[in-house]
């Protein structure tokens, strides 16, 4: 039934599913009384948790599906998209803000999920909780946290390839310059391929400074490598998902993936384009171990 209202919700209205992200903070309000803070925090702490976090269109939906498979785990992709995408403006100049969203709501829709679902281990993969990633940290120390990243020149390309970008000025306010930003001024003026540049760096320059010690998930080894993923996934989390099963799921097609692409392939940016890229992206490649400056 469960699934079938999931469904049934995600077919819904997009202004309907905003308006009722907001209602979280009315929620917040009555969870601690009707579940009880001490037992959701011991419940929570008993129960082995992990968040991979990235930008959009980092391979969170496929990677997502593939953990989901171990029969023991509860994995989701974004469960709570736009109370999330909700908080995440004051959450980006605010990191008390922050962690009264994760304290007085999210820890306890995590809770609710645990509880119905009744596995050993939950978690998430997920974009919109990129900003958040230092209150859950701070919320659930004993969480696995690791950075999924896919190279920023792929993502660019797979963004502008979605329109990610068109309503910069309105649905996507949350991921303009802040003030103090070299970009702030700027913006008004940005093409679209400027602006979904700085979007991928400014997620993983947040994802990196609030996340500083954490592995760093290079999404394209995961599905060219399963020893890569069973090394740095699998295992450090306690998931069980077999080479073959891997290779299965790599067969089929993810539900988030482009149908075809309407952009050029990096490769054939112009030259103007790529050093933007380099300027904006360049440091940021290289800290997630992705090449700087080759084009070829």
């Amino acid at each position: 039934m469960k699934r079938v209202i999931r469904k049934v919700w995600a077919r819904s209205p997009r202004s309907l599913r905003i308006a009722a992200g907001k209602t979280w903070r009315v929620r917040g309000w009555f969870e601690p009384i009707l579940l009880g803070e001490k037992k959701v925090n011991a419940r929570l702490a008993s129960t082995n948790l992990f968040f991979l976090l990235g930008s959009g269109r980092c391979g969170t939906l496929f990677l997502s599906s593939l953990l989901a498979k171990d029969p023991a785990a509860t994995v989701r992709h974004e469960p709570r998209g736009h109370p999330d995408m909700e908080s995440r403006p004051r959450s980006r100049r605010e990191p008390a803000f922050a962690d009264y969203y994760i304290q007085h709501y999210r820890k306890y829709v995590i809770y609710r999920d645990i509880v119905d679902t009744g596995k050993k281990a939950y978690g998430e993969v997920s974009s919109p909780l990129r900003c958040l990633g230092g209150a859950l940290h701070r919320a659930f120390p004993h969480a696995h946290m690791m950075i999924l990243a896919r190279d920023g020149r792929d993502t660019v390309r797979s963004a502008l390839n979605r329109q990610m970008g068109r309503g910069f000025q309105a649905s996507h306010d949350p991921v303009r310059p802040l003030p103090g930003d070299a970009f702030h001024g700027r913006w008004s003026s940005m093409s679209h391929f400027e602006k979904v540049c700085w979007w991928w760096m400014d997620a993983y320059r947040t994802l990196l400074r609030d996340l500083p010690e954490k592995p760093i998930i290079q999404f394209n080894r995961t599905l060219k490598d399963y020893d890569y993923l069973k090394a740095n996934v699998l295992d450090p989390v306690g998931l069980h998902i077999t080479e073959e099963t891997w290779t299965a799921h790599k067969a089929r097609k993810s539900g988030n993936s482009a149908e075809e692409y309407r952009v050029p392939h990096w490769r054939d940016w112009t030259d103007a384009e790529k050093a933007f890229f380099d300027e904006v992206c360049g440091s940021t490649m290289e800290r997630l171990g992705f090449p700087r400056g080759q084009w070829s």
